[in-house]
């Protein structure tokens, strides 16, 4: 059998992405969309800019390929208690919100006039898949009786995301204290389990 011609030119080096797309992160987090420059993470990556816009050809598609890295992973825990779900749901924003992404999102709110469609894929990926796995957990408590039916699923996501997130942005530590944790959860839950009559 002839064997298959090999392709033209050089293979592609993946590295090149990891260490472009890791820049790009960066260069966002230090400045911002309206001052990205591709010529700066051309630099940071140690990479030509002619192997840059091969791969993303505008600007903004490095942009947006930045900031798909930095997509949540969160996921409903299903631990079986509303409790044990939002602990570990409430551990993994405190785990997103550390760098690169807390100096992203806090441009976003200077920037997000300017550059709507860029920071909609960022709040996407980062902000909405964080409270559609609260959403789920409390959905599911209800479903257990473990909580009210009547609960409000968007309200109790963005009150826990709230309390993270505001916490990510003016506290140096990566990790919510177990007891900060506990206290929030409790707190929320005081105001969804089911209403004693009589």
């Amino acid at each position: 059998m002839a064997a298959e011609p090999r392709p033209r030119g050089r293979p592609r080096d993946e590295s090149v992405d990891v260490r472009v797309l890791a820049a790009a992160v960066q260069e966002l987090a230090d400045k911002g969309i309206a001052e990205f420059s591709v010529t700066a993470v051309a630099a940071r990556a140690k990479a030509a800019k002619r192997s840059i816009h091969a791969r993303w050809p505008r600007r903004e598609d490095l942009i947006l390929a930045g900031m798909s890295t930095l997509a949540a992973g969160l996921t409903p825990p299903r631990t079986g208690t509303i409790v044990a779900d939002l602990a570990v749901l409430l551990d993994g924003i405190a785990a997103v919100f550390v760098e690169p992404r807390r100096s992203i999102l806090q441009r976003c709110v200077a920037e997000i006039k300017q550059f709507p469609e860029i920071y909609q894929a960022f709040t996407r990926d980062s902000i909405d898949r964080c409270l559609a796995a609260i959403e789920d957990a409390v959905h599911d408590a209800a479903a257990r009786g473990e909580i009210r039916g009547d609960a409000n699923a968007a309200a109790t996501a963005e009150a826990l995301m709230g309390a993270a997130v505001l916490r990510a942005s003016f506290s140096l530590d990566p990790v919510l204290p177990i007891a900060v944790r506990e206290e929030i959860v409790g707190l929320l839950l005081d105001g969804l389990r089911p209403r004693r009559t009589g």
